[in-house]
């Protein structure tokens, strides 16, 4: 019998003998200081006429307090919606309306199970949609009958303030102090406000505008709740009201400052340039929250740090969020670009 030959097998012979291609995961971290370049106005629900702004609780102190941040959720969106603008732009989809209801519903929602088909999506299918729709493999979504996990984590962006503190990194806590001062409690950053949307039957001079049978129904309107009012007719006066309504809400103070962060496990150089596009894009213009058309919710970043956290001994280095945007999409753009045809194809059929 012939003797077999021996191997010596080093580590080098070990690597070299592993099935499948290399993986080149990467892990990017941004952390931003960002400021209310106007008031916020994120609320988590309302009691009566009052809405109330969003707070997580933390520990502090020995006890807990209620500090105000805006949700990951909110970030999140941001991200895909800033994304998905870049995307239709890079596709040459902006100029007319070309997107079907579930196109639309796939990139600004992030699709939705249909149920549709016998099968599950296959794989090679799976490659095409992650191929032809970048941010799908990052922010995850639903398409055909599959749902696609993603790999961005966003965390919420939770007001700097004393309460705060301890979760905060130590350079953003002195990047914000630096910039505005010594840190403050929670609830010196909230402010209740108070609107009335007025009834313009209770001015005579635009009483004059209506017809004379109008005139006469609203003129007997105002004298039977004057009525009401001073024999305490508690329907009545319910009946005859005017539609004037007070309201409140709380909201952030201008000028307040948030610490706010997003991560994404990438595996190709396509995959981090989309990324970026989407923190470039989202902080361009972030608006976040509620009365936006009454000069609410616009935030931007002040400081910012990236990080590739692959490993352990990388650090996060300084950036200069004003500088993203020029510098990050052309992967993304040129991938978009390249396959336009076959994307107007697919937002065509998709089932979203």
């Amino acid at each position: 019998m012939a003797k077999k030959a021996s191997v010596t097998v080093t580590e080098e012979t070990k690597a070299a003998d592993l099935p499948g291609p290399k993986l080149n995961m990467q892990r990017t971290r941004y952390e931003f200081v960002l400021e209310a370049e106007l008031p916020i106005a994120h609320a988590s629900e309302t009691l009566g006429n009052l809405s109330l702004i969003a707070r997580k609780e933390v520990r502090f102190d020995g006890g807990w307090a209620a500090v105000p941040v805006v949700s990951g959720d909110t970030g999140r969106h941001g991200l895909r919606e800033a994304t998905a603008y870049a995307f239709l732009d890079a596709a040459g989809l902006l100029e007319q309306g070309s997107l079907s209801e579930a196109a639309l519903r796939l990139l600004f929602a992030g699709g939705m199970v249909t149920g549709g088909g016998s099968s599950a999506v296959s794989l090679d299918q799976y490659r095409e949609l992650v191929e032809l729709v970048p941010m799908l493999g990052l922010l995850g979504g639903c398409a055909q009958n599959r749902v696609i996990s993603g790999r961005c984590n966003v965390e919420d962006a939770i007001l700097i303030c004393e309460e705060s503190r301890r979760y905060i990194p130590q350079w953003a806590i002195d990047r914000a102090i630096a910039y505005a001062g010594p840190l403050d409690t929670c609830r010196a950053h909230v402010e209740e406000v108070t609107r009335v949307r007025m009834d313009p039957m209770l001015v005579p001079e635009k009483r004059m505008l209506l017809t004379s049978c109008e005139q006469a129904r609203v003129n007997e309107r105002l004298l039977a709740s004057e009525s009401a009012a001073t024999s305490g007719d508690l329907i009545e006066r319910e009946n005859t009201k005017s539609s004037m309504m007070p309201r409140q809400h709380e909201r952030i103070k201008q000028g307040s400052l948030f610490y706010w962060a997003a991560e994404a496990r990438t595996y190709s150089p396509l995959e981090a340039d989309t990324f970026d596009t989407a923190c470039a894009g989202f902080l361009a213009n972030a608006i976040v929250g509620g009365k936006r058309s009454t000069g609410h919710g616009r935030l931007r970043a002040i400081a910012g740090k990236k990080g590739e956290l692959a490993r352990p001994k990388d650090a996060l280095a300084d950036i200069d969020p004003t500088a993203l945007a020029p510098k990050m999409g052309e992967i993304f753009k040129s991938h978009v670009a390249e396959r336009r045809d076959r994307i107007k194809s697919f937002l065509a059929s998709v089932a979203a």
